[in-house]
């Protein structure tokens, strides 16, 4: 390994720390605005939608565990990484042999459509797994550095989103950007931010309150008046219901 590799892969040690201790705090919102947009719309969307049985597909960190368990009669988590506490099932959510068909209410999918190279299996097993009626959360970067290598596939606009989930049987409820050009410039500011100083010993404290109030908090205004989300939107979030 590199010098500049072995760099690379510390910092990414680095961000993965940091990652899990603003989750286990509840904080994950805060990493950065674009982070932060999109928190916002979700934690709307899912108390208005989520009910009933929930599939949080695509889990991850479990970030919206808490509130989901707040909402929802239960919650089932499947993700490709088995996490203690969090995941219920070790799986793909492009075939998902683990659930019956319309064993759930609702469910969430939230930044793992990117992760996965046939989404419209991602989108059929969502169709058989949800009840007629039942309700899917998906959101979906637009604008996104590369992450996850090898394993980075797609960008979504809504108009991929909306025929995605057509063809599988599913009716729009609702497609909103979250967070503009602002935001997604932030996104890269802040994880340079977080991943250098923020997680050095004792001054990293000061360095995650900069990031908080400068780039989350006061780049939101910015991001509001001159973001041009309708052209550059960071993120979508959307909502489906699937057909009766």
């Amino acid at each position: 390994m590199t010098a500049t590799e072995s760099a690379i892969a510390s910092l990414k040690r680095r961000r993965a720390k940091i990652e899990d201790d603003l989750t286990t705090r509840g904080r994950a919102h805060t990493y950065s605005l674009a982070r932060y947009n999109l928190h916002q719309m979700l934690t709307a969307e899912i108390k208005e939608h989520v009910r009933g049985h929930c599939l949080d597909a695509g889990a991850g960190r479990g970030p919206f565990q808490a509130l989901l368990r707040r909402v929802a009669t239960s919650v089932t988590a499947i993700d490709v990484t088995e996490r203690p506490g969090i995941t219920d099932a070790v799986g793909d959510v492009q075939s998902m042999p683990e659930f019956a068909n319309e064993s759930f209410d609702s469910l969430i999918c939230s930044q793992v459509l990117e992760h996965v190279p046939r989404p419209w299996d991602a989108f059929a097993e969502f169709a058989r797994v949800l009840k007629p009626g039942g309700m899917a959360i998906i959101s979906v970067p637009h604008l996104s550095m590369i992450h996850e290598a090898p394993h980075d596939y797609y960008r979504y606009t809504e108009y991929g989103l909306k025929s995605l989930a057509e063809q599988s049987g599913f009716s729009v409820v609702d497609i909103c950007p979250t967070g503009g050009l602002i935001s997604f410039l932030g996104h890269f500011v802040s994880q340079v931010t977080m991943t250098t100083a923020g997680g050095l010993p004792i001054i990293g404290g000061l360095f995650r309150l900069f990031n908080l109030i400068g780039l989350v908090y006061l780049l939101s205004l910015l991001d509001r008046l001159g973001g041009l989300r309708m052209l550059f939107p960071c993120d979508y979030c959307a909502v489906f219901q699937k057909k009766k």
